[in-house]
């Protein structure tokens, strides 16, 4: 179990080990990533490299388990923000391809709904032509001619 835990904050810990008695977590972020302390976990910057961090509890008593679960708490927010960061820039270049293909009108009624813990995409149709038009990941494709090129909107 204890060999699991490990396996899972693999390349971010680089080593365990005990100071006087008090157990001490060595972590490696990568760079740009925040470290972060908890009520009873803290951490020092190592004086040579600033994403090298001493990670210990306030209480010398306290448990490696609980540094651990600590430790995979900072690496999985910075995963999480780093995803978030990911998905944003996905979809500013989905909200430029929309803002490209439709008129001011449609994009005026532009909202943005969560749906049963999916997030949706919506642009009222303001007729029922509109509702025929294809999307692609939740974005209405623009109509398209017979011949493959774009329609333009009157």
């Amino acid at each position: 179990m204890f060999q699991e835990k490990l396996k899972e904050l693999r390349p971010y810990v680089s080593g365990i080990r005990f100071v006087k008695d008090l157990p001490v977590v060595d972590l490696i972020l990568k760079e740009g990533w925040h470290m972060f302390e908890s009520d009873t976990i803290v951490y020092r910057v190592s004086s040579s490299n600033e994403n090298y961090y001493i990670v210990y509890p306030k209480n010398p008593e306290d448990s490696i388990d609980n540094i651990l679960g600590h430790v995979k708490n900072v690496i999985g927010t910075n995963i999480e923000k780093e995803n978030k960061l990911k998905l944003l820039k996905v979809k500013i270049e989905e909200l430029k391809r929309l803002f490209n293909t439709n008129n001011l009108d449609k994009l005026n009624r532009l909202k943005f709904e969560f749906e049963e813990d999916e997030i949706t995409l919506d642009v009222e149709p303001n007729n029922l032509e509109n509702k025929k038009n294809k999307t692609y990941q939740g974005v209405e494709l623009p109509p398209k001619i017979s011949n493959g090129k774009l329609k333009e909107e009157v």
